[in-house]
């Protein structure tokens, strides 16, 4: 008798994801403001990234059936390198869609600081998650933020941790001291 079959996605163990428009939230921010060089574990390799922020993305609400709500994965938003060598926030790239999300005017206005950790450390925003792919081999390895649809939630849309709860002075009637 044969043995089964088992598809391998390559992603060890991070969630493969397909979402259209998922409602997201960053945490866990890093920001990186120089490249740097990094070991991988599972056999030593080194190698060197570019500097950008480094995330963790949680599903707030797949938009779906809500059968990926609360699932995490990390994901990167990284600096480009202009021909001079010098690192940039370009408006034409992942990090700069990200960037045009929490600050929309942020390209058109110099008065507009810098994009920080803080900015990002809980900003929600919608986009499509979609499966990430190895470049050279093509594999399935874990879920990214398809940069392109990168949108700001409406503010009615976005849950605040810090929130209080709302109290219906009413329901306090009824408790006894």
């Amino acid at each position: 008798m044969p043995l089964p079959r088992a598809k391998d996605d390559g992603s060890n163990g991070a969630p493969v994801l397909d979402l259209m428009a998922a409602h997201v939230r960053l945490v866990n921010v890093t920001e990186h403001t120089t490249p740097r060089v990094v070991e991988r574990k599972s056999d030593g390799t080194q190698f060197e990234l570019d500097p950008g922020f480094e995330v963790t993305v949680e599903v707030v609400d797949d938009g779906e059936d809500g059968s990926a709500n609360g699932a995490k994965f990390f994901d990167s938003f990284k600096y480009k390198k202009d021909q001079s060598g010098t690192w940039h926030n370009k408006e034409n790239s992942k990090l700069g869609q990200l960037t045009k999300a929490i600050h929309p005017d942020y390209y058109e206005d110099t008065s507009i600081p810098d994009l920080e950790e803080s900015d990002v450390e809980g900003f929600e925003l919608r986009a499509r998650v979609k499966p990430k792919r190895n470049p050279n081999s093509g594999a399935v390895r874990g879920s990214t933020l398809d940069w392109e649809t990168l949108r700001p939630l409406p503010r009615s849309a976005v849950t605040s941790v810090t929130a209080e709860p709302e109290v219906n002075e009413e329901d306090l009637e009824d408790i006894p001291f």
